[in-house]
């Protein structure tokens, strides 16, 4: 049975109580499978969330989480007993989960700004603390590339300064690509897709975020790269 993912319908939350579905143990790691989750799972250029699962008998140290075939995988080092069918409570290290948010936000806002100033659509978002940055499906024209990097701060400050809130809803593929909305090619057609909203700007993604743009007044863009006919725009947020 398909995990329940709770963060999206929430990305603030970060406690919560689960049942739990399986337990295994391969002599190192355990990996626990819930009903639902608030703890998210790596990928979509965004690391895994981190903290704690536990139960009145036992628990287990959230390192990593992983998505599988529909389940979310839970896995660390236990103790004690933790058997299918208890309940668990669930807690997300908060800070972990709003530097995440924090940088798929500013990731975001990036390719809002370059939507309104060149209209490129991005191929590659990635959004680790280390190095953070979107690619872009066009080379920037070289009588652009100076100034670029200005031009996409400026666009995000003054989106930072409207302090407009993050939204979400879920749609047909279908319908986005009818709206003239970029759907990458690996949105799977025929199933509902979550749609994030950065200040009128529409982009497929199942992560986390902050809930108004006017908490990312540390995002600042760190370089502008072309290469191989794309555009990298490298950020930090502080």
């Amino acid at each position: 049975m398909p995990t329940r993912l709770l963060y999206l319908d929430d990305s603030r939350r970060t406690e919560a109580d689960a049942t739990i579905v399986r337990v295994h143990n391969d002599g190192g790691d355990t990996t626990v499978v819930l009903n639902e989750t608030i703890f998210y799972p790596q990928g979509g250029g965004q690391p895994t969330d981190r903290g704690r699962l536990s139960t009145g008998r036992g628990g287990l140290d959230v390192r990593r989480v992983a998505f599988v075939n529909g389940e979310v995988l839970h896995i660390g080092p236990a103790e004690g007993e933790l058997d299918a069918g208890e309940t668990a409570h669930l807690a997300v290290d908060p800070a972990v989960r709003r530097e995440h948010a924090l940088l798929h936000t500013g990731g975001h806002l990036v390719m809002t700004a370059v939507d309104r100033l060149v209209g490129y659509h991005p191929t590659k978002g990635y959004h680790f603390p280390n190095g953070p940055y979107v690619e872009f499906d066009s080379a920037l024209p070289v009588g652009e590339r100076e100034f670029f990097a200005a031009k996409v701060q400026d666009a995000m400050d003054g989106m930072v300064a409207e302090d407009a809130e993050v939204t979400s809803y879920f749609c047909e593929p279908e319908e986005l690509r009818g709206d003239g909305v970029h759907v990458p090619a690996e949105i799977p057609a025929g199933k509902p897709t979550r749609v994030v909203v950065t200040a009128g700007y529409r982009s497929p993604c199942g992560g986390t975020h902050v809930r108004r743009l006017g908490e990312l007044t540390g995002l600042k863009v760190r370089n502008v790269k072309v290469k191989s006919g794309r555009t990298r725009v490298s950020y930090t947020v502080a």
